[in-house]
């Protein structure tokens, strides 16, 4: 062979290794930060768990001080007292030799009556906030225990990202050996690039959206891995949200409905609050019958506030422009950041504030944008620690995005499965289900 010939094939040798090794670089550094989110989700789970543990704690112990001072009060020996007070007055009255003594006796009783009144009052009080007390600790134990489970399916969903990174990273590597193990073959087949490389991984799919911002160069070529069925490669994904083996029963025909359209189903109406389509809703499924009239009216709007908190845990927002943060990410890469600020325990509270005052600092905003695939080192603007607890100031839950992702059909069996345990408290609305959605799917008025 010619030596020109010998320093092109080493030429092609070189840059193989060289592609190779800085796709073996990306994927490393995506399984860092794939596993690292995944620690992170795990501790802050870890740590809701004891948040739930310890709240349920100071319940039981509050619940012990109620019950001691319901227990305090009892009628029987306040009635006693009042009884005792008035033998006394009419003894008093009985010894009375003039005015004075009478007068005297009167107010005696009534100082008696007043005492016994103000120890009753001061007790069904004491009761009444012990009481207040307890009902604030039994609704943020049920509000820990739902975060709880929301950071313990973040975790889940954490861990399997992590894994898939793993399992990316060892079929890159099974790429590399496969183009520089045979030194000999190099001359007779063309080198494989890092991009297909990159290309023939395949790559898990993302719903589609319509970037309104500049996106921030990605740190790997692809942040995650679809595992397709067999027989089904290049097919589109099963709508998100539709488990593996669901219940016949709730599966429905039904194409894709149109929900951003100019004359939306009635469902987008109501789920953006509008009380016109509340009220005719309630009149088509409840007429004139008062109590079925507060009952539909109670099942829809369980339903919406359902819908509402799903969305925000699945990071469904709507971005306004004007935000120097949000701004230079796509629309689907701000959510993705959204989804990794709220495994870490920082959420949105729908009202533009983060909940419970939980503010992220640029640590953990760096470990949401790793989460989301994107380079750090790329972000044009990082927000000052005022700026950071104003980052949701303008944002707005999309429950629509929601059931575009989820529920595209307006199915009974997609939407149950999108609510979860939340489909429990709109069992009317199943039950009735064959007549309401006809009415939820009809075009809307404006």
């Amino acid at each position: 062979m010619h030596w020109e010939d010998h320093l092109q094939v080493d030429d092609q040798q070189s840059q193989a290794g060289a592609d190779a090794l800085d796709l073996g670089s990306n994927w490393s550094r995506l399984v860092e930060i794939r596993c690292g989110f995944a620690e992170l989700a795990r501790r802050e789970t870890e740590a809701a768990e004891a948040r739930v543990a310890e709240t349920r704690r100071q319940l039981d112990a509050q619940l012990a001080i109620l019950i001691s001072a319901q227990t305090a009060v009892d009628p029987r020996a306040t009635r006693s007292a009042k009884e005792e007070a008035h033998r006394a007055f009419r003894e008093a009255i009985g010894r009375a030799t003039s005015r004075n003594q009478v007068e005297l006796a009167a107010a005696s009783w009534l100082a008696e009556i007043n005492r016994v009144n103000g120890a009753v009052r001061a007790a069904q009080t004491r009761i009444q906030r012990e009481r207040d007390t307890t009902d604030a600790l039994a609704a943020e134990l049920d509000r820990l225990t739902a975060i709880a489970e929301a950071s313990r399916a973040m975790a889940e969903s954490a861990v399997e990202a992590c894994r898939e990174a793993r399992e990316a990273l060892a079929a890159t590597h099974g790429e590399a050996v496969v183009g520089a193990g045979d030194q000999s073959s190099m001359s007779a087949a063309a080198p494989i690039s890092a991009p297909e490389v990159a290309q023939s991984a395949p790559a898990r799919t993302r719903p589609s959206a319509t970037p309104a911002r500049a996106a921030i160069p990605r740190a790997a070529p692809a942040v995650g891995v679809r595992k397709v069925g067999a027989g089904e490669a290049g097919a589109p994904p099963a709508p998100a949200g539709r488990a593996a083996g669901a219940a016949p029963q709730l599966e429905e025909s039904g194409a894709p409905v149109e929900l951003r359209g100019p004359k939306p189903p009635t469902i987008v109406r109501l789920l953006q609050r509008d009380g016109a389509t509340m009220s005719r809703l309630v009149d088509w499924l409840a007429g004139p019958d008062a109590e079925q009239r507060r009952r539909w009216q109670l099942c829809l709007s369980n339903f919406v506030d359902a819908v509402a908190a799903t969305a925000i845990e699945n990071g469904c927002f709507i971005f306004a422009a004007g935000n120097p943060f949000w701004d230079q990410l796509t629309v689907e890469e701000a959510r993705e950041v959204a989804r990794g600020l709220a495994a870490l325990g920082f959420r949105y509270d729908g009202m533009g504030e983060f909940a419970d005052g939980r503010v992220p600092g640029q640590h953990e905003l760096s470990m949401a944008l790793g989460q989301a695939g994107l380079l750090t080192v790329r972000v044009r603007h990082w927000p000052r620690p005022e700026e950071v607890a104003r980052l949701y100031r303008y944002v707005r839950v999309d429950p629509i995005a929601l059931l575009a992702e989820k529920a595209p059909s307006i199915t009974m069996g997609e939407l149950v499965l999108m609510l979860g345990r939340r489909a429990e408290v709109v069992a009317d609305l199943w039950n009735d289900w064959p007549r309401a959605r006809p009415l939820l799917l009809l075009p809307s008025r404006e």
